[in-house]
């Protein structure tokens, strides 16, 4: 693990910016039609103040962007902003910044996770990236030579403007295939963020699945989502190209989840990390989770920290594991260097609901959504909370500690005020009791943050303080 703690050089590094071969050219995210495309989208809606938040790979194209805008809308009432420095992730719609701005409207340019927003109107303009479509095509020739075979075609958002020029020639070859469209504002998506036009075809195993895209967290959410056998992977970010069959479910650094979700099961105590503020469904996602810890006696702090790293967390060491409720493609949780386990919120579940103790990675999603009424692995807290109780007085084995635990199982009690706090009764002696919550847990602590002490300092003239970080001051007077 890392250091708790970061040095001056770390934080240097740290913020150094992109370098030049990171950086996207104008061509692969702007041109006319997509400049057309905006100022339609912004005359539809109306809209007066419009944030424009791109990727630090694209930043240094927003003076031509907003110039261009500009000039073409040919309206003096019309604010475009730029956003940067994103409060959580560039793939997601930051409305946090948006509000600073008071911003009626955003155009995300960029890789997009697609995450359901809900309050403010948003347009996508994706990277235009290409691919060989003669190698896609005979590649996926020897692999499947049944022209028959009811193909599905997904691909990463950047190559949408590719694969549909690639549309027409794959549907020559396999009459039976279906190529997904990513789902408008006011569609009901069938898959993920996904819309498919399908007939009569058979159950998603048994059909065949092809993603163009890299292999990263937008093709592991697609596959598991499909829940397919028969999953081909052609890597665009590869020089060799190649068509691949993959298992998603199988992989390496799935099968490594199991350890973070048998900390989850010892955990007495559970940090949850919000990681956004704007994808559809989080307040109920963190609703869900505290009703199920609390229905196997476990604390849960609520923790708001920005953009989440190891130094951060490891400021919480009173807590056992952590639980990250984030976009689909935060990947944050599968890293090593957290103090303590970092948990999506499926893991999370399969920690805490006891219906998932004989199906451990039967099935698996990073789409919080899935787990929320009508999601395709909901289940019923009340329902939990009941099997809980039935199963209170049989034993479980840890496989960290090797020693026997026993889940304290509380019981749901009836509220109307939503604000309402997890409460024990405690007893104090002399027959004293005391309701204590998961707060009390630090008031023993020396230090506690901060402390005001207004109007007991006498008045005092402004001082030049300290400059740099804690392990280096300048102008320091101690020395």
């Amino acid at each position: 693990m890392s250091s708790a703690f970061s040095s001056g050089d770390s934080i240097v590094q740290n913020q150094v910016p992109a370098t030049a071969a990171d950086r996207l050219g104008l061509a692969d995210i702007w041109n006319a039609e997509q400049r057309d495309r905006c100022l339609r989208w912004i005359q539809k809606h109306s809209l007066k103040r419009v944030a424009l938040q791109l990727p630090d790979s694209a930043l240094h194209h927003s003076v031509q962007i907003v110039s261009e805008l500009r000039d073409v809308a040919g309206d003096s009432e019309l604010a475009l902003f730029v956003l940067a420095d994103t409060s959580y992730g560039s793939c997601c719609v930051d409305e946090i910044a948006a509000a600073h701005a008071n911003a009626d409207g955003i155009v995300h340019f960029g890789h997009a996770c697609l995450s359901k927003v809900a309050r403010i109107p948003v347009l996508y303009v994706f990277l235009q990236l290409t691919f060989d479509e003669e190698h896609l095509l005979a590649a996926l020739s020897q692999e499947l030579p049944d022209c028959t075979v009811a193909l599905r075609c997904f691909y990463e958002v950047a190559y949408a403007n590719a694969v549909a020029r690639l549309k027409g020639a794959l549907l020559a070859r396999y009459s039976s295939a279906t190529v997904a469209t990513i789902a408008e504002p006011d569609q009901q998506a069938d898959v993920l963020c996904w819309k498919l036009d399908e007939g009569a075809h058979p159950p998603n195993g048994e059909r065949p699945v092809l993603y163009i895209g890299r292999d990263n967290l937008s093709f592991f959410n697609t596959a598991v989502a499909l829940e397919t056998s028969q999953c081909y992977l052609y890597d665009t970010s590869r020089p060799d190209r190649q068509l691949v069959r993959t298992d998603a479910v199988g992989a390496k650094w799935l099968r490594r989840r199991y350890y973070a979700i048998e900390r989850c099961m010892d955990a007495r105590s559970i940090g949850i990390v919000v990681a956004t503020l704007s994808t559809k469904g989080y307040l109920e996602i963190v609703s869900r989770v505290q009703r199920l810890a609390k229905a196997r006696g476990v604390r849960t702090y609520l923790i708001s920290i920005g953009k989440v790293n190891p130094e951060k967390l490891a400021n919480f060491i009173d807590i056992d594991c952590f639980v990250l409720v984030g976009c689909p493609e935060n990947d944050v949780f599968t890293s090593r260097e957290f103090f303590r386990p970092l948990l999506s919120v499926f893991e999370a579940e399969m920690g805490l609901n006891v219906t998932w103790r004989e199906k451990l990675l039967a099935s698996y999603t990073i789409n919080f959504a899935d787990l929320l009424p009508d999601g395709r692995l909901h289940s019923d807290v009340e329902e939990v909370a009941a099997l809980a109780r039935e199963t209170n007085d049989t034993a479980d084995v840890s496989l960290v500690t090797g020693r026997a635990r026993h889940v304290a199982v509380r019981e749901e009690e009836e509220t109307t005020d939503a604000n309402d706090t997890c409460r024990d009764v405690a007893p104090k002696g002399r027959n004293e009791l005391a309701q204590i919550s998961s707060a009390d847990q630090f008031n023993n602590r020396s230090w506690q943050g901060l402390e005001q002490k207004l109007g007991q300092d006498a008045p005092a003239l402004v001082q030049e303080g300290r400059s740099g970080i804690p392990i280096r001051y300048q102008n320091d007077p101690t020395d």
